[in-house]
């Protein structure tokens, strides 16, 4: 079977990285795969020398449209899976005006779209078979907001990443080395909505009460001087280490104590996957499909939106039993692994291209 992957950009994020692990694992498993996108990035080390690569030259969806159409006239595929709404706007035309199955992934609650997005979107679903949704709380907001047909949504959950963990970084800063130190961390976007200035005021609450913390956010993104402003604004620039954008992040949730994720809104957030997989306890707002990933009081915490000092008070329990937060990461490992796994995903993305290609009469 042959599938066209098609996202936007290879940069840092939860669903480009998702995209990249559905390509290897499916090449893995036989099947002939082809990533197509527009902007490089640092993602592209972590895909497998098997995946094709197609390069769409321009960022405007007219051109980006028109070039994949001239692509999909002289190269066939069973599937063509669209990752997000820039693909889906590329590719939704095109793929359906050639005869291909189509499959949007929707990873995201969408609640940043504005009415003619939400237009757009109702016009480009039609020319989808069938739409993922990462999350029940995603599928909801679909329903809700754009009023998508219900018969083409299904839910498949992200999947945590099970590569990696060697501490190829020799540069990693000392107190990740340090057992005496309590690592608080953080990995994913630099952006307003994964609202991190909050972490400014957690070391401010908790500086004083304990005395070996440390605060490690990994990532990039626009947010970043800002931050480290806030920081150095606060005086507390002994308390944090940013060491940017990494690719091998299993290395930092090997040291974490607790994950902290203070977004706005998330659907099915993959850094809480990997920390939970990688025995982490994490905490997040009550928003978008976070409950779906955190058993409350069980694998972390989940609690009330935008309430600081319910998230201060839970890094502090977490410091003060630690062998409750051993037992609560031991279990967040093993429902992430039940529940979350590569495994599970690539078996569901098979079966719902086995049944879209047997609608097609091609099985």
């Amino acid at each position: 079977m042959k599938i066209l992957i098609v996202l936007s950009a290879l940069k840092y994020g939860g669903a480009e990285k998702q995209a990249i692990v559905d390509a290897n694992s499916l090449v893995g498993c036989g099947y002939q795969v082809t990533i197509a996108y527009n902007e490089n990035g640092g993602l592209i080390s972590l895909l497998s020398k098997s995946v094709k690569q197609y390069r769409i030259k321009s960022k405007n969806v007219f051109l980006a449209s028109l070039q994949l159409s001239y692509h999909l006239l002289f190269n066939k595929y069973d599937i063509i899976h669209c990752h997000m709404f820039w693909a889906e706007k590329v590719s939704a035309l095109p793929g359906k005006l050639t005869g291909h199955k189509i499959v949007f992934n929707e990873h995201g609650l969408g609640l940043w779209r504005e009415w003619y997005h939400i237009l757009i979107m109702k016009f480009i679903s039609k020319f989808a078979d069938r739409i993922i949704t990462s999350c029940d709380a995603t599928k909801r907001a679909r329903i809700k907001r754009e009023r998508l047909n219900k018969d083409k949504l299904v839910t498949l959950y992200n999947s945590f990443n099970e590569t990696g963990g060697k501490n190829i970084n020799e540069n990693i800063s000392e107190f990740l080395r340090n057992k005496e130190e309590f690592i608080i961390g953080f990995i994913g976007r630099f952006n307003a909505v994964k609202r991190l200035k909050i972490f400014i005021d957690i070391a401010k609450g908790l500086k004083g009460l304990i005395p070996n913390f440390k605060i490690v956010l990994v990532g990039n993104g626009e947010e970043m001087e800002s931050i480290k402003r806030g920081i150095k604004e606060k005086k507390l620039e002994k308390y944090f280490y940013l060491p940017g954008f990494e690719l091998n992040t299993k290395q930092y949730y090997n040291t974490f104590d607790v994950f902290v994720l203070p977004s706005v809104r998330e659907a099915c957030s993959v850094a809480l996957l990997e920390a939970g997989a990688s025995g982490v306890p994490a905490i997040a707002f009550d928003v978008g499909g976070n409950a779906e990933i955190i058993k409350d009081n069980a694998t972390g915490f989940i609690i009330p939106e935008g309430d600081i000092d319910s998230l201060t008070g839970r890094i502090k329990f977490f410091y003060k039993n630690r062998e409750k937060k051993r037992k609560m990461g031991d279990a967040a490992k093993e429902y992430i692994k039940i529940n979350f796994s590569i495994k599970n995903r690539v078996q569901n993305l098979k079966r719902l291209y086995q049944e879209l290609c047997f609608l097609k009469g091609e099985i």
